[in-house]
């Protein structure tokens, strides 16, 4: 939904203060209203062809007059009007609905949110496997960032069901939540174990104490990144002690 800006208002209040003005002169000049008020809006949309010509005589004063308003007001009304279209234009992203056309199909894919640096590593490694990849972040800009590198991407928020289903989460072998907010990590679990009884729920942790937590979620696997370089690290030097 377009949402009008300040001055956007006030240049449709000034189109309506000259249409009421413009209309009372031409009924001045004994023009019934229906005729007046027919005359002045089509003058001031720019569409100046019959009945307009038909129904009035533009030569008299205070016509002349109503006339000469109506086009001051038709500038804005031009102005206003390829505004507002303009910002519908930019707020459809014609790109994003042509690619997730690709969604409608889509299953056995592992679903990755947010858009973020583990993200695209298990993503990379997940495209080496020959698996499928569908990320989920409520930044626009991060979603642009998955379509440059050849990903599926949607924009909405995970913990929402409607967000979860674009992504087709009930036709999807997983999904991995990695957030750096238990929080926002345990809300994605529930809310995707609700929406897919089947789809397996992997996510990240950023405190050991909240791991008892993200299992009664629903999580099937819980990773502390911290834990996991520890691990790799202490394995590389006892291989090479």
């Amino acid at each position: 939904m377009v949402k009008l800006r300040a001055i956007q208002l006030v240049s449709i209040g000034f189109i309506v203060v000259i249409f009421i003005v413009s209309t009372v002169l031409v009924t001045l000049e004994h023009y019934s209203l229906l005729a007046a008020a027919l005359f002045s809006f089509m003058n001031i949309i720019g569409a100046d062809f019959p009945p307009t010509s038909s129904l009035i005589d533009a030569h008299s004063p205070l016509v002349l007059l109503s006339l000469t308003l109506a086009d001051i007001a038709n500038v804005a009304f031009t102005i206003t009007f390829a505004t507002i279209f303009y910002q519908v234009l930019v707020g459809v992203d014609i790109r994003y609905t042509l690619l997730n056309q690709r969604l409608r199909g889509v299953s056995d894919h592992v679903i990755v949110t947010p858009v973020s640096g583990i993200g695209l590593e298990l993503a990379a490694k997940l495209r080496e496997g020959k698996r499928r990849v569908v990320f989920i972040d409520e930044n626009k800009y991060e979603v642009r960032k998955a379509y440059r590198l050849g990903y599926l991407a949607v924009h909405g928020d995970p913990t929402k069901h409607e967000t979860l289903a674009e992504a087709r989460v009930d036709s999807a072998a997983a999904i991995c939540t990695l957030y750096d907010d238990d929080i926002k990590n345990t809300l994605v679990t529930i809310e995707a174990r609700r929406g897919a009884k089947k789809t397996r729920v992997l996510s990240r942790i950023g405190r050991l104490e909240d791991l008892p937590k993200m299992e009664r979620s629903g999580a099937l696997r819980v990773v502390l990144p911290e834990a996991s370089v520890g691990v790799e690290l202490g394995d590389f030097l006892v291989a090479n002690s």
